[in-house]
C-alpha cells in the first residue's frame, strides 16, 4: 500500500523501478493506493523502505472463516 500522500507521479515512478529491477506488477488497484507485485528477493527491502510505501505484506492465504 502506498501512503495517502503519494502522488500519481510517485506511484508511477515506483512501479517503473519495480519493472526495471525485473519485478512484475500482478495487480494495480484503482480503489486503493496499492499494487500486488512479484519482486526479486534482493530488492524487497529497498522497495519496502521507500518513503511512499505505508505497508508491505508477503503473499499468503486469507480466510473469512475460523479454521476448525
Amino acid at each position: 500500500m502506498f501512503t495517502d500522500s503519494a502522488s500519481k507521479e510517485e506511484m508511477d515512478n515506483y512501479k517503473h523501478k519495480i519493472q526495471e529491477s525485473g519485478g512484475l506488477i500482478k495487480y494495480d488497484y484503482d480503489i486503493i493506493k496499492g499494487i500486488a507485485v512479484n519482486v526479486p528477493d534482493g530488492f524487497m527491502e529497498s522497495f519496502a523502505n521507500d518513503p511512499i510505501v505505508s505497508t508491505m505484506e508477503l503473499d499468503g492465504v486469507a480466510s473469512i472463516q475460523n479454521p476448525k
